[in-house]
């Protein structure tokens, strides 16, 4: 988490009369996430949590995910302030409403369904829970710590890969922003699904260029997916009782279903 992205933050949550931690306990707690560990457990909790939670106890479990956002990575509830991330929710509510099951009523030629609004809800919340959680892990831990669990856990090789993902990822959207900006000058946006089409086209064009890039220096560089390497990543003793009752907390959640 970047200085610039805890001040903007701290603005937002100020600006809009929130409450917050006395500072002692949240410096206490933002030192003991910079380790690495206790982000990666909160991660795991919140990925478990928007898959098994079900029914009643998935706004139960995005509330428990949001507030551990809030003290372990807050950086990750940024992506809550961007317009796109709301648009793209939205659309996924309307679209579970409009091709839904049984709808209850009619809207011109479209139906409106109760179950497929419900639906639509549901994954919602799960693409919240599971959105924040990944944008605060990125945030807080450094890729290459990342990696060193994956290489810890024994995946061989899918730490560098992990890596090499999350480093093209800005310049294939920096691709996609100049194919967005040259169609527009040509005045290529009046047939929208064309255009459409074709920033398909250039998006997985700049991927595979990328790819091919790397895979040429790696090779170049004698690498080896399956040898081991020296993992930075460390797991410290206190986190134990975090992850026990981060796991009392799942528990007590899917047993809501029930």
């Amino acid at each position: 988490m970047t200085p610039g992205d805890a001040s903007q933050l701290a603005g937002r949550l100020s600006g809009a009369g929130r409450w917050r931690l006395p500072s002692r306990a949240l410096l206490r707690l933002r030192a003991a996430a910079s380790g690495g560990d206790v982000a990666v457990v909160c991660f795991a909790f919140s990925l478990a949590a928007g898959v098994l939670c079900r029914g009643v106890a998935l706004p139960a479990a995005l509330a428990v995910c949001l507030t551990l956002a809030t003290l372990v990575y807050p950086a990750g509830l940024l992506v809550l302030t961007r317009r796109r991330t709301w648009a793209l929710l939205v659309l996924l509510v309307a679209s579970s409403t409009v091709v839904g099951p049984d709808p209850a009523w009619t809207l011109g030629p479209f139906g409106i369904s109760l179950q497929g609004t419900l639906a639509g809800a549901g994954m919602v919340m799960r693409a919240l829970i599971i959105i924040v959680a990944v944008m605060g892990l990125v945030s807080t831990v450094p890729i290459d710590r990342i990696g060193g669990v994956l290489e810890h856990a024994g995946l061989h090789g899918l730490g560098f890969a992990v890596g090499v993902a999350f480093n093209l990822l800005p310049l294939i959207e920096r691709s996609l922003v100049t194919s967005w900006h040259a169609m527009r000058l040509r005045a290529g946006l009046r047939r929208p699904f064309t255009a459409m089409r074709l920033l398909l086209v250039a998006a997985v064009t700049s991927s595979l260029r990328c790819a091919d890039e790397v895979v040429l220096a790696a090779e170049a560089r004698a690498f080896d997916p399956s040898a081991r390497r020296a993992s930075r990543f460390v797991w410290r003793r206190r986190i134990v009782p975090l992850a026990l009752a981060l796991a009392v907390v799942l528990v007590a959640l899917t047993g809501m279903l029930h």
